[in-house]
């Protein structure tokens, strides 16, 4: 049975990688992947700078652009990683490579906000690209971030007056562009606003219809003043 880095070696030369290319793409992201929870791999200025200059090179040497984006993302992720000031030039040497050559790429970009979604990649990806996805894109990562401190403590009045900024922008300019899953991003926004306004402690539930396990119609609002368990489940 073949193992996961023969694999990984494997599938990057598929992508256009030359061998050793590739057997230092796959071996610098399992290395990655190991390190990422040691905090001393930080500011280990050999081990991050001998990745990325190994990676640098790999996509430079690359066939086409799978393997050429492979390489720069993880190159990205290894520079966003680091402490070192190595680290820091390297941030933006690679992220305006991987801008240069791919800001409308709707699927790359989506991958880069993912893995690699700093507030500065967001920032320089916002000023370049002309694809509005990618830009609706962008909202939504940055209004992520804030919806998610919202869940843990108040925010404050500039992060509270900047996040109605982007939910309302959202809502209007960007209504229609779709979300990675093929979603309209007005669509993603009005469920959050509703959820947020509506589905909390001390509000009214929102009306339920269906039918009991025996077949009989039934409404919640049935069963107001009374204290009811809602088991939600299914079957797919």
């Amino acid at each position: 049975m073949l193992s996961k880095f023969a694999l990984s070696l494997l599938a990057a030369a598929a992508l256009g990688l030359s061998l050793d290319g590739a057997a230092d793409v796959a071996r610098i992201r399992e290395e990655f992947r190991k390190k990422q929870a040691d905090a001393a791999a930080r500011s280990d200025a050999a081990l991050t700078g001998g990745w990325l200059d190994t990676l640098w090179k790999a996509a430079a040497d690359a066939k086409d652009d799978d393997a050429r984006f492979g390489a720069l993302l993880l190159a990205q992720q290894v520079a966003d990683f680091g402490s070192t000031e190595s680290c820091k030039e390297w941030r933006g040497k690679v992220r305006e490579e991987i801008l240069s050559r791919f800001a409308d790429d709707a699927k790359r970009m989506g991958d880069l906000l993912r893995v690699a979604g700093t507030p500065q990649t967001r920032e320089a990806l916002l000023a370049r690209t002309k694809n509005k996805s990618i830009q609706a894109t962008c909202l939504w990562v940055e209004a992520s971030g804030y919806l998610a401190t919202l869940r843990r403590e108040k925010l404050s009045e500039e992060a509270a007056k900047r996040l109605d900024e982007l939910m309302a922008l959202l809502r209007t300019d960007y209504k229609d562009e779709l979300d990675s899953k093929g979603r309209r991003f007005g669509d993603v926004v009005e469920g959050k606003l509703r959820q947020m306004n509506d589905l909390v402690v001390g509000k009214v539930a929102p009306e339920i219809e269906g039918k009991d396990l025996d077949g009989a119609p039934f409404k919640l609002s049935d069963y107001r003043g009374k204290i009811v368990v809602l088991d939600f489940w299914g079957n797919w």
